[in-house]
């Protein structure tokens, strides 16, 4: 089991999360960073929003608690719909942009023709020896409509420009959105090293007739911002194994049929002539919806009037108890909050690899600007520079996780003066841009984390 620690240079929280966890590979990997991670909507906090918003009567009463979350969920949904629109819009941005663009320049082709016509009529008023008059209206009419053409095309220009960029920027962002597997994640060698050790390089062994031990679970935790989902699904494609994402908005007992379900079709598709020994990896977004007791449980637990094995939980530890040995499947899970995970589902047995994925230390970091200014910029930029100047807001306890990075680049994107990004461009975005992690999110992070290696520590001692 293998937990990186946030960094060397962070508070005795973190020291003491290395001690506790002597049994663990330690690696100095942290955050991800792929395009398509947006605005982060906290489901646990507008959850609890919602249930503080019940009235006394119901909260003394214990009710409301299920319209509470059915009204989460909606704006989930409503959240998620308008996180896979994103890309939709841009591009329906540019198509509109394009129609005014052609309209502005009918409207200079007849403003130009305008000006040949009145630029004529000047000139035969003069000819003509008309009243100074009417000579010097028509010169004045003239010289606007020339300051107004030239003041228009100019604008027009300028559009036409930030159109192709938009359109540049697109074709740069869709293409590197093509790419499969690690290709789609900057940085982290290590944690790929490590993944495809204890995973991916025993798959072709599987496949020539050995057997292999592959783990039932990975769990993937950390802060918002970090990209715990879309690894899961790089790790699949990088794996070349399926990939099933379980809808996690449904009641627990969906989940817990999706997942059977999901796991029976695994087991036929690794039996299948088609694709023989194709293992599957199954998501479990957002774990902690799922894998925590509910006081009602507890409580008819402890008065025997519920077993245990019956529960969510209790049936989610049954799963990855030989999932891997028995469907050919692996679960794959991220949470925000893993103090909200059952200790039962802790143990190592289970899931023997729990990922931290924080803030990026320095190296990682200089890959994320690396990654996400690629086709953006050809001027010479110090990475690790820039990598050092994020990773120096540890020292006030805040941090950029990668998606901060992200803002940073995009940030110094808006903000150019030229076609391309250049270094100064972007040490003065992180100036503007402040750490989206804030000591009192990290600390409270950080003491989580204390407690759940303290807890998952003495499971596996008693366990050994």
């Amino acid at each position: 089991m293998f937990i990186s620690p946030v960094s060397a240079t962070f508070s005795k929280k973190s020291q003491y999360i290395r001690k506790s966890a002597n049994f663990y590979q330690t690696n100095y990997s942290s955050s991800v960073s792929f395009k398509g991670e947006d605005n982060y909507f906290d489901y646990e906090a507008r959850l609890k929003d919602k249930l503080n918003a019940r009235s006394n009567w119901q909260k003394f009463w214990g009710t409301g608690k299920n319209k509470a979350k059915q009204d989460v969920n909606s704006e989930l949904i409503g959240f998620n719909i308008s996180q896979a629109a994103i890309v939709k819009k841009v591009e329906q941005s540019i198509l509109d942009k394009e129609a005014l663009l052609k309209q502005k320049g009918e409207a200079i082709r007849l403003m130009e023709e305008k000006n040949a016509l009145l630029k004529e009529r000047y000139e035969e008023a003069i000819k003509n020896k008309e009243k100074d008059e009417i000579i010097v209206a028509l010169k004045k009419q003239l010289e606007e409509l020339q300051q107004k053409t030239i003041t228009e095309k100019q604008d027009y220009t300028q559009e036409v420009n930030r159109i192709n960029r938009l359109k540049e920027n697109q074709e740069i962002i869709t293409k590197r959105e093509a790419g499969t597997g690690w290709d789609k994640i900057a940085g982290h060698k290590r944690l790929k090293t490590q993944l495809e050790e204890v995973f991916i390089n025993k798959l072709p062994i599987e496949k020539a007739g050995y057997e292999v031990d592959i783990p039932n679970g990975i769990l993937l935790y950390g802060q918002h911002g970090t990209g715990k989902t879309r690894f899961a699904q790089a790790f699949a494609e990088e794996a070349k194994c399926f990939f099933v994402k379980i809808d996690m908005l449904q009641d627990n007992d969906e989940i817990i049929d999706d997942i059977r379900e999901a796991l029976k079709k695994a087991k036929r598709n690794y039996k299948s002539s088609e694709t023989p020994k194709k293992r599957t990896i199954i998501l479990l977004d957002d774990f902690n919806s799922i894998a925590k007791l509910s006081e009602e449980e507890k409580k008819e637990i402890e008065n025997r009037g519920a077993d245990f094995e019956d529960t969510a939980v209790g049936q989610l530890v049954e799963l990855l108890s030989n999932c891997s040995s028995k469907y050919k499947a692996t679960i794959f899970m991220t949470t925000n909050y893993p103090k909200k995970i059952e200790s039962e589902l802790l143990d190592k047995n289970l899931v023997p690899f729990q990922i931290f994925l924080g803030p990026p230390n320095p190296q990682d970091a200089a890959e994320i600007f690396k990654y996400h200014t690629q086709g953006f910029t050809e001027q010479d930029i110090d990475y690790n520079q820039l990598g050092n100047k994020v990773s120096q807001a540890i020292i006030n306890d805040e941090a950029y996780s990668a998606q901060g990075i992200v803002n940073v680049v995009e940030y110094a994107k808006e903000k150019a003066k030229g076609a391309q990004i250049t270094h100064t461009d972007l040490l003065t975005a992180i100036d503007k841009v402040k750490p989206d992690i804030t000591a009192k999110t990290f600390n409270n992070f950080l003491d989580d984390m204390a407690d759940l290696l303290e807890e998952t520590s003495r499971i596996n001692e008693r366990k050994d």
